[in-house]
């Protein structure tokens, strides 16, 4: 399966795409390098059926995973103290992970063919609790 994450830039007020073919193991820290640039803040995940769609988004140290798929529609679970992240895909405070924990789950979505990764806890992004969802 081929997986692309497209990449939101904002440029002088406006709002452009990349996209960014996810295929070798580099493909994901070039993807991490983008957006912890300013200009680049969030993407999405997903296949050419989109049955599974990983948004993400970097801001600090941290890294933002909503997951959206056939079974869930939940967001990561992070450090407490992770601020919320405004975008597209609304990361509440609290589901910032540490980047090497990101890596991990960007890397795990893709082998697994876009399952979601277990290497992160979940909750509904609308439940503002430290409830996981499983």
């Amino acid at each position: 399966m081929t997986w692309t994450a497209y990449v939101s830039v904002y440029i002088e007020g406006s709002n452009r795409g990349q996209a960014v073919p996810l295929v070798i193991d580099e493909d994901v820290d070039r993807l991490i390098a983008l957006l912890r640039r300013p200009e680049e803040r969030d993407g999405s995940i997903q296949s050419e059926d989109a049955t599974s769609v990983l948004d993400v988004q970097v801001e600090g140290d941290y890294g933002y995973l909503l997951f959206s798929g056939e079974d869930a529609h939940v967001v990561s679970i992070g450090d407490p103290v992770s601020p919320e992240a405004e975008s597209e895909a609304g990361f509440p405070a609290g589901a910032g992970v540490p980047l090497d924990t990101f890596r991990k789950a960007l890397h795990q979505f893709l082998a697994t063919n876009g399952q979601r990764p277990t290497v992160v806890e979940w909750r509904d992004p609308l439940d503002r609790t430290d409830d996981a969802a499983h």
